[in-house]
């Protein structure tokens, strides 16, 4: 883009020698006469239909310069334009006046022993002032001027010989290419002006900049929108005594910054930092950027959603808690108006029961759906690294620590829900701290000394007997009560046979999908082994019984010889065919076993075909027995 410059020529061969150099030097200007008053009058002219830079000469640059608010380049009266003007005059008598502003006429003097004349500089201030200095002039004996178009033209009506200072092609072409110059760089600094003003205009944090003095200088939209006060009743005033909760005067006073601070401005509450501006090792001011805590909670809780997202949440619903069971569906039913309310949960129930399952459900329904779940197992986590995995670390909190610190497991559950698995596990010392957390709502990051807020639903669970651990001394009882608010207690499996037959066929469907195998074909016997074994894992257990049998077995037909070394021994025991044989049998069941399996050899003879037939079990796993419990005979 071109740069729009406008020639003011005091006179019209300045203008036509201007015309000469443009074309010859390829540069765009509007070029217009006019002389001091009559110049200035065009200049504003030339300004109004979007001139950026005028150039002129002499005084008639100095009155545009006074006159308007545009950069104003002057075409320069050299030395040499003044010696041929001066040589000129020489010829109408010996005595010259060089009539003209300062910036024109100084130094005239210099040339008087050089040319053989003597030469007065008589300065004006205004075109005003011409007709008297050069009418004084003529009564102090002055034969001849030498000046600019106007002191050239009064001069002859006075009678007087008059010699105009001409201007060459080289200055005005030097004049031309400053002024191009120099509208280049004032578009530039527009940009960056407009670019500056968008920035304080649009963004969401305060800003406000003081001068020398300690006054306001600068206030933005966001400023006056946070702290509720026009630009106006603050601008020009010190900032001591209107804004006295940000450290505008504190901080321009000692020159010492002072960062991410939690202050109360008029009615907003704030996070500022406000640093000192320093040009050439003095203050010379300071600024002071802040935001209300609210939008960056809001913030925060938009960067915790995307944490969420990464990986925190809840995968399963109360629709894929498959049961049949009374027991199970009033659990169910209690959990679903537990997820109304936002109490802390305390899940109980044995090993492989489902705990974390509940406890997703929970989340999924509900108002915290949309937040993280965050599941940490504390039985699993070494005691040396949970606490700053629960609670957070700063910087350099201890060797190894990652740089910039890191947010615990209830940072990032914030707005959400965390579940604390194996809680009975957690030391005592953490116990101390997670009932603190629980109650003022807030963390404390290890080697930090910030209190932290966060807005977390706590779901524990277990599988121990936290009455028994308090009266042990192993789990603090003021930690229990806090917990024990709404309690769910998960039945075993071994209580639920009516729901094995649901859960065979939901897991060894998601079994397949996952392993790509055919799914083995069980039949009713099957079944009954499943539902009278005990499953001291429970359905963590036959979900691992079931994978192997996917595995070994894809696409076959199950049978309980299959089930002997994929379940404990106890199963099969109870589903033998005992009738006729009256046996009364105490013990652990591996004691009962032995006793079935001895008296039915007694029975047979210790014929182990026979007992085999029996007990419906294959002789290889007679032999194992007899060998295990040392039945030589």
């Amino acid at each position: 883009m071109s740069a729009r410059l406008g020639l003011v020529a005091p006179y019209g061969g300045l203008a036509e020698l201007a015309h000469e150099v443009c074309r010859e030097l390829g540069l765009q200007a509007t070029v217009a006469v006019g002389d001091l008053a009559e110049g200035v009058r065009v200049a504003r002219d030339l300004v109004a239909r979007g001139i950026e830079v005028i150039v002129s000469r002499g005084g008639t640059a100095t009155a545009i310069g006074r006159e308007l608010d545009v950069p104003v380049v002057e075409i320069a009266v050299s030395a040499f334009d003044l010696v041929r003007a001066l040589g000129a005059a020489r010829t109408y008598g010996s005595r010259i006046g060089v009539v003209g502003f300062r910036n024109v006429i100084y130094g005239c003097k210099s040339l008087e022993e050089i040319l053989g004349v003597r030469i007065q500089e008589i300065e004006i201030k205004t075109e005003e002032e011409a007709p008297a200095a050069i009418s004084a002039a003529r009564e102090a004996g002055i034969q001849v001027i030498v000046g600019d178009a106007v002191s050239v033209r009064l001069s002859k009506e006075l009678g007087l010989h008059a010699i105009l200072v001409t201007s060459g092609k080289e200055a005005i072409g030097l004049a031309l290419r400053e002024a191009e110059e120099l509208a280049e760089v004032r578009r530039k600094e527009r940009a960056r002006a407009e670019q500056f003003k968008v920035i304080l205009d649009f963004t969401y944090e305060g800003i406000i900049a003081t001068d020398p003095e300690g006054r306001i200088s600068l206030v933005n939209p966001a400023a006056e929108k946070i702290l509720g006060v026009a630009e106006g009743h603050l601008v020009g005033r010190p900032a001591g005594e209107v804004l006295p909760g940000l450290a505008l005067q504190q901080v321009q006073s000692t020159g010492k910054p002072r960062l991410g601070e939690l202050h109360r401005a008029g009615s907003s509450l704030v996070v500022q930092n406000v640093v000192p501006v320093i040009a050439d090792g003095e203050i010379v001011g300071a600024v002071a950027t802040f935001q209300d805590a609210s939008h960056l909670q809001a913030v925060e809780a938009k960067v915790r959603q995307e944490l969420y997202l990464k990986g925190h949440v809840a995968q399963f619903t109360f629709a894929d808690m498959v049961t049949g069971s009374p027991a199970m569906q009033r659990v169910i039913a209690q959990a679903r108006e537990f997820a109304a309310v936002e109490g802390t949960i305390l899940i109980t129930g044995e090993t492989g029961t489902g705990k974390e399952m509940l406890a997703q459900s929970i989340h999924n329904a509900s108002r915290r759906r949309n937040g993280p779940f965050v599941a940490v197992n504390c039985a699993a986590v070494p005691e040396s690294l949970l606490e700053s995995e629960l609670f957070g670390y700063e910087e350099g909190a201890f060797t190894g620590a990652r740089k910039g610190g890191k947010k615990g497991y209830f940072e990032l559950a914030h707005r959400g829900t965390l579940f604390l698995d194996e809680i009975g596990e957690l030391p005592l010392n953490l116990q101390a701290r997670l009932l603190r957390v629980l109650q003022q709502r807030a963390v404390m990051r290890v080697g930090g000394d910030r209190v932290i807020p966060v807005d977390v639903r706590i779901i524990a669970a277990t599988h121990r007997d936290l009455e028994k651990a308090v009266r042990e001394g192993s789990f603090r009882q003021d930690l229990y009560y806090r917990l024990n608010v709404l309690r769910l207690s998960l039945p075993p499996l071994r209580q639920r046979g009516e729901d094995i037959p649901h859960l065979v066929g939901r897991l060894v469907d998601k079994i397949c999908r996952r392993t790509g195998r055919l799914p083995p074909r069980m039949g009713p016997e099957i079944l009954r082994v499943f539902q009278h074994y005990p499953w001291p894992g429970n359905v963590r257990e036959l979900e691992n019984v079931l994978e192997r049998l996917v595995v070994l077995r894809s696409g076959l037909e199950v049978t309980p010889e299959d089930l002997e070394d994929l379940l404990d021994a106890r199963g099969v025991v109870e589903q033998v065919d005992t009738e006729g044989l009256k046996l009364e049998v105490r013990g652990t069941l591996n004691d009962m076993e032995k006793a079935i399996i001895c008296a039915v050899l007694e029975e047979t003879g210790y014929n182990r075909q026979a007992t085999c037939r029996r007990l419906g079990i294959s002789p290889a796993t007679l032999w194992r027995r007899m060998k295990a419990w040392g039945i030589a005979k």
